[in-house]
């Protein structure tokens, strides 16, 4: 059977230093069915919707938080992720953070994931087989000089944009124009940043997009103080 949604899971890093605990980040994707040859864009059809997905986690690895989404804290030591619908060719991406405690050298089971969705003109629920995630822990000290992958740190800022945007909107909102203003521009110079190393053009795109809102604000403040 063709499943409706393809789902793609990332580590910020495969290996883990045993001798002390460290945050590390599961980029998730999950992409539709992808169109045929002939389809055109506004073609695109929802090909799975109500996806969840549910998280449990091993006794060494602690939930820290979501980016991207919201979460119900499950049964055990679980999670549960309401992630709507999905179309054709579409591609989705969250992210969650782990903290995993000290152990000694090899490799464990962390996470075990589970995805459930209904077709569109379907209410029986399908299910994916469980997958199961393991992490790396070693001794050789190289590791804590290693860099998060770029493609989990790429999309982990993307998602924290929408996230900035809106603290920064309540900041706004009750006066404090000066700290949101901050905010926006430290996470528009991130994106620059990485954009500049990557030759990225959404990390470039997204901050382009930032500093406009900026320049935007500071401009509707502008008139606001001057009475025009």
């Amino acid at each position: 059977m063709i499943e409706s949604i393809h789902p793609v899971f990332t580590w910020s890093q495969n290996r883990i230093f045993a001798g002390g605990n460290r945050n590390v980040i599961l980029l998730v994707e999950w992409k539709g069915n992808m169109p045929s040859e002939h389809s055109r864009p506004s073609s695109y059809k929802v090909v799975a919707r109500e996806i969840e997905l549910r998280v449990w986690l091993e006794p060494h690895v602690t939930f820290k938080r979501s980016y991207g989404c919201e979460f119900e804290v499950g049964e055990g030591s679980s999670l549960l992720l309401k992630l709507g619908k999905i179309k054709t060719g579409q591609r989705k991406f969250i992210a969650l953070e782990f903290n995993i405690s000290t152990t000694i050298a090899g490799r464990y089971e962390a996470l075990s994931l589970q995805w459930k969705y209904k077709k569109p003109t379907v209410e029986r629920v399908q299910e994916l087989p469980v997958k199961v995630l393991e992490l790396e822990y070693t001794h050789h000290t190289q590791v804590l000089s290693e860099t998060c992958c770029f493609h989990v740190e790429k999309h982990l800022e993307l998602l924290k944009t929408a996230e900035t945007i809106e603290e920064a909107t309540t900041l706004q909102n009750e006066g404090q124009h000066s700290q949101a203003h901050e905010m926006l521009c430290r996470h528009a110079d991130k994106l620059l940043l990485l954009a500049v190393r990557s030759g990225d053009p959404l990390l470039l795109k997204e901050a382009e997009m930032l500093y406009k809102q900026i320049g935007f604000e500071y401009q509707k403040r502008g008139k606001t103080a001057t009475g025009n």
